[in-house]
């Protein structure tokens, strides 16, 4: 590392030290500052935060780190709608960007690489209702891969907002109730929650475990011979 490249990044370290360690102490007050502006102002509060909600996960900051945030604020029926709100013009918006920006990108660097991506994108156009809706099932598998995805596959906009949907539901639900037992000390919560969240993955990876067979394969054809 060069001595520029050091300075900076020590100047920067230092520089983010200070700020966490001076708002530590007032993470308190200001939590209660904005308890009482979501109760005095909840309609205000609900379109802030689902704004927020919307620009932050369109450029794939964490959508668990988002709901987790409104936990601390809304009701839990509260925080669903809006997680759900937020996830589904998110995906929207990253569907028409890859669509307009990044599908003929893509199609390119297919073409450029020839049959060995070209299976994988037929794997993948397969079924793209499925693809989409699995995806976006998996907790571990990050919102913008099937976002993206959407934009690049032949899926229309209709069946892709349907399999965001239906693929979100069930995790956003669980996820604000793990988050909320988290939060106060609800085991039994914790517990149904996480186990939920771990048997909708697997079951989606099962449902999918031909694609993703396929695509390892593609990936490195030597193991053909361990399959076969």
């Amino acid at each position: 590392m060069k001595t520029k490249s050091r300075f900076g990044f020590l100047i920067t370290f230092i520089i983010i030290s200070v700020i966490v360690a001076v708002s530590s102490g007032y993470f308190t007050s200001l939590q209660s500052y904005l308890e009482s502006f979501v109760s005095a102002n909840p309609s205000i509060a609900a379109l802030i935060y689902n704004l927020i909600f919307i620009a932050s996960t369109t450029f794939s900051f964490s959508v668990t780190v988002m709901t987790s945030i409104g936990v601390l604020f809304f009701s839990i029926p509260a925080v669903i709608t809006y997680s759900i709100i937020g996830i589904m013009a998110s995906s929207i918006i990253d569907f028409y960007i890859a669509r307009k920006l990044g599908k003929k990108y893509v199609k390119n660097y297919l073409e450029k690489r020839g049959g060995r991506l070209e299976k994988f994108d037929k794997i993948i156009e397969k079924n793209t209702f499925k693809t989409t809706l699995l995806l976006s099932a998996i907790y571990f598998v990050p919102p913008a891969i099937p976002n993206f995805l959407g934009g690049i596959i032949n899926i229309n906009l209709k069946e892709y907002a349907i399999a965001t949907f239906i693929g979100n539901i069930p995790n956003t639900i669980l996820t604000v109730y793990l988050v909320h037992g988290i939060l106060y000390s609800n085991t039994t919560q914790v517990y149904i929650s996480s186990i939920g969240l771990a048997l909708i993955s697997i079951l989606s990876l099962f449902f999918y475990k031909g694609e993703i067979k396929e695509l390892i394969l593609i990936s490195f054809p030597f193991l053909r011979r361990v399959f076969h």
